[in-house]
C-alpha cells in the first residue's frame, strides 16, 4: 500500500472518498423514495458497495468523513419530477464520469481497477432499471408543463 501521498494525490483521494460517501447517500435516499421495490433493494446494494468504496479511499486518507447531502437532494428531486426513465441515465452518467477518474489513479492505487469496475457496473444497472418496464412511479414534468401552458393561457386574457 502506497503510504508516501503528495498533498495533491490526497486531495484527489480526499475528493473520491467524498464522492462515494455522497453516493452511500444518494443511493439510500433514492431506495426511500422510489415507488418500485426491485429498485430499492438495487438502490440499498449500490450504497453498499458504495461505502465499501469509501473505505478503499479512507485506508489512504485517514480521513472519517460524512456524506453530504446536496446529491442526495437533486437525485430524489430528479426522479420526482422526471421519474425514472430520464432520471435514472442521469445519475448512470455521473458513475461512468468516475471511471476515467479512478483509471488514472489505479498505476498507484492498484486496488482501484474493483472499484472503477463496480462503477462501471452501477452506470450499466442504473440504465437497465431505467428500461426494466416496472415503471410504478409517475413524472412530475408532464404536470408541470400542463400547469405552466395554463397559466400562459391565464395571463393572456
Amino acid at each position: 500500500m502506497k503510504t508516501n501521498i503528495s498533498q495533491e494525490e490526497r486531495e484527489k483521494l480526499l475528493s473520491a472518498q467524498q464522492g462515494e460517501m455522497d453516493g452511500v447517500e444518494t443511493y439510500l435516499t433514492l431506495a426511500k423514495v422510489v415507488q418500485n421495490k426491485t429498485d430499492a433493494e438495487t438502490f440499498k446494494k449500490l450504497a453498499a458497495d458504495e461505502g465499501r468504496h469509501a473505505a478503499v479511499f479512507r485506508k489512504y486518507t485517514g480521513e472519517t468523513l460524512k456524506p453530504r447531502r446536496g446529491q442526495a437532494i437533486a437525485a430524489s428531486l430528479a426522479y420526482r419530477i422526471l421519474g425514472k426513465k430520464l432520471a435514472y441515465p442521469i445519475i448512470a452518467h455521473f458513475e461512468y464520469s468516475a471511471i476515467e477518474g479512478y483509471r488514472k489513479m489505479m498505476k498507484d492505487y492498484p486496488e482501484l481497477e474493483s472499484v472503477k469496475q463496480d462503477e462501471k457496473r452501477h452506470g450499466d444497472t442504473l440504465k437497465a432499471l431505467a428500461k426494466n418496464g416496472e415503471d410504478n412511479d409517475v413524472a412530475l414534468w408532464p404536470f408541470i408543463l400542463g400547469a405552466i401552458a395554463v397559466l400562459r393561457l391565464f395571463r393572456r386574457r
